[in-house]
């Protein structure tokens, strides 16, 4: 065999090594965080917090549905820490009383839907008061 093309086989399978290598250390980094094996309720909704077209940050979906005693889990994928926080921003009387946490570039957090009644909650990022979104709580 031509020396050429067993270099570029070699190549070929350095760079897929790399590339698998990679993407299983991505699933590892997503996978660790606070939900554990031994945790019993699964993950009903996921909200990411993500950019649109022109580059804003969003949470998307913007609105999401969950029942109550059911978990959430927020993704930040973007480059800078946001949180997650009930209420329509600091002059709100509720803000932050149900819920609020600091989720960094490429974590999560989950939220367990137990100390809620029932009912529609908004929730921004208090790094970005723009970043608006809405919770359902049903029965």
């Amino acid at each position: 065999m031509d020396q050429k093309p067993r270099q570029i086989l070699f190549s070929i399978i350095v760079l897929s090594s790399i590339i698998g290598v990679i993407s299983y250390a991505t699933v590892q980094v997503y996978a660790q965080g606070s939900h554990s094996e031994a945790d019993s309720t699964p993950i009903s909704a996921v909200i990411m917090i993500t950019s649109d077209d022109q580059g804003s940050p969003i949470f998307s979906p913007m609105k999401t549905t969950i029942k109550q005693g059911e978990e959430l889990l927020v993704l930040n994928n973007l480059t800078e820490t946001h949180t997650f926080t009930n209420g329509n921003g600091t002059g709100d009387p509720m803000d932050g009383k149900i819920f609020t946490v600091e989720i960094t570039p490429g974590s999560f957090s989950e939220y367990l839907a137990t100390n809620i009644s029932p009912g529609n909650y908004s929730f921004y990022s208090k790094n970005d008061p723009n970043l608006k979104g809405e919770l359902v709580i049903l029965p």
